[in-house]
């Protein structure tokens, strides 16, 4: 547990450092978020709610999309690709740690530099909103919904990794990510509510794992279902990340043999 946590140190240090990479990521996230509040800000208009969302509950869905995006999306999944197309991969084989323990080391390190940067900058937003955003009373959906986005960042890190493993057999593996990445955020309610598409694309989606990563914990904390339908939701996301991490270390074993009878 020890070399995890001063993995962890270290590349928070490193995050810390590259301060201008740091500044164009966040820069591009909170315009992503500014240009959402501004669409549903003239959207709303006068009108008392759109959608089942009032003007604050809508408001502060945009706010918290900044927030999960940048605590669930951040990965480095371009890192695992590029370590196992140019052989570093064989460095960390070798030693005596799991690549899956060091690369969520890793992944933390960054989630938590920008989750950090994503809270100030909610922070300057919901002080333009001046008050009009919701935030629930109970502390049971806090709980609820720190849960449900625990979750949602090790069920993205499982997938994004199982994609990622896809270096071992092909060095085009970098297209497919980043399709992943743009339409898992799409799917996810990354840039809308998923109550804006038809009711049979609605239904689609909740039979994959993708709400649960953005709108399923939006709409927790939002008090839009209750706490026993909560439960329920986070059980089948814990199901959901139980299946995808199995999955992710099962394709991960089969590509490091793989790797090592073609190297060997």
């Amino acid at each position: 547990m020890k070399k995890y946590l001063v993995a962890y140190s270290i590349a928070l240090q490193e995050t810390l450092q590259r301060r201008s990479t740091l500044l164009m990521d966040r820069v591009g996230g909170f315009a992503v978020v500014l240009s959402l509040y501004s669409f549903w800000s003239a959207l709303l208009g006068d009108k008392p709610s759109f959608l089942g969302y009032t003007r604050a509950e809508m408001m502060s869905y945009v706010l918290l999309i900044n927030v999960l995006r940048a605590f669930v999306f951040t990965g480095r999944g371009w890192q695992t690709v590029s370590e196992i197309s140019s052989g570093r991969i064989s460095s960390y084989l070798v030693r005596p740690l799991s690549y899956h323990g060091y690369s969520l080391a890793l992944d933390l390190a960054q989630k938590t530099v920008h989750v950090v940067s994503s809270f100030v900058e909610v922070a300057v937003l919901a002080w333009f909103v001046r008050g009009g955003v919701f935030l629930p009373r109970d502390p049971a959906a806090w709980l609820l919904f720190a849960l449900s986005a625990a979750l949602a960042s090790l069920l993205f890190f499982f997938m994004e990794f199982m994609v990622s493993s896809l270096a071992f057999w092909t060095s085009e593996s970098g297209g497919p990510l980043f399709c992943f990445d743009l339409f898992l955020q799409f799917a996810a309610g990354a840039f809308f509510p998923l109550d804006v598409l038809p009711a049979a694309v609605r239904r689609l989606l909740s039979a994959t794992p993708f709400p649960y990563m953005v709108y399923v914990p939006v709409r927790v904390l939002l008090e839009k279902v209750s706490h026993a339908e909560a439960a329920r939701l986070i059980a089948v996301e814990a199901a959901w990340l139980a299946a995808f991490a199995l999955a992710a270390v099962a394709l991960w074993r089969r590509g490091v043999r793989s790797y090592a009878a073609e190297g060997g």
